[in-house]
């Protein structure tokens, strides 16, 4: 519900700032794209590779500096995942994605590319929902939001929480009119987990772990 309240109030800013843009020549601006997202480290050993949509608002505070706030969604399938922490799982993993962020341009806006670089901070929602499950009942494994004993009824479920992270990366536009463009653009984003301690169980002792995790989205949109 929390995150449906920030959803819409994003959407009800994006829908009032093209008449507040105009009037404030252009000191506000914004974006929406989307495209692939690749997994990096252990994360991409239990998901495969995703997808999802992203939209932002800029503040313009020079002719090269734009102050953004971003939403994105992300989602990641898995198949099939086996190893001795959990035995058998199938699920999917979902960020929802909410940053802050410097947006500096390398080149004038004038110039026929723009070149540029990002960087910021923010939370994420990093959610897990397990649809297949074959094992002892014991299981630990942090990228998975698991470790305890758990019928195979009880693991079948959703978890998650909110996790802070950074991202950095770098971009370029290809300009469109006057004021818009369109863009290509990747980040490196990393984002900080919740600790779980290893599970002693009568099969043995299964390590436990931190639920850090990184991934690089690939951005095509337009900016205006």
């Amino acid at each position: 519900m929390r995150m449906t309240r920030l959803f819409l109030l994003g959407a009800a800013l994006l829908a009032l700032t093209p008449g507040l843009a105009g009037a404030q020549d252009k000191r506000i601006r914004l974006n929406v794209g989307g495209g692939p997202t690749f997994n990096t480290g252990q994360l991409n050993e239990r998901f495969g590779h995703g997808w999802g949509p992203a939209v932002g608002i800029s503040f313009v505070t020079t002719k090269r500096v734009e102050i953004q706030f971003e939403y994105a969604y992300r989602y990641f399938g898995s198949d099939t995942y086996t190893s001795t922490r959990v035995g058998q799982l199938s699920g999917n993993h979902q960020t929802h994605q909410l940053d802050f962020n410097l947006l500096a341009y390398l080149t004038r806006k004038e110039s026929s590319l723009h070149v540029y670089v990002v960087a910021g901070g923010g939370f994420y929602y990093r959610k897990v929902d397990i649809t297949k499950y074959l094992g002892t009942g014991y299981i630990c494994d942090p990228y998975w939001y698991v470790c305890g004993y758990y019928p195979v009824e009880g693991v079948i479920a959703s978890r998650g929480g909110w996790d802070p992270g950074i991202n950095v990366g770098g971009g370029i536009g290809i300009p469109i009119g006057e004021h818009a463009e369109f863009y290509i653009e990747s980040r490196f984003h990393y984002v900080w987990g919740p600790t779980f301690g290893a599970l002693d169980t009568p099969l043995g002792s299964i390590p436990g772990g931190t639920a850090n995790g990184s991934y690089v989205p690939l951005t095509f949109g337009f900016r205006w």
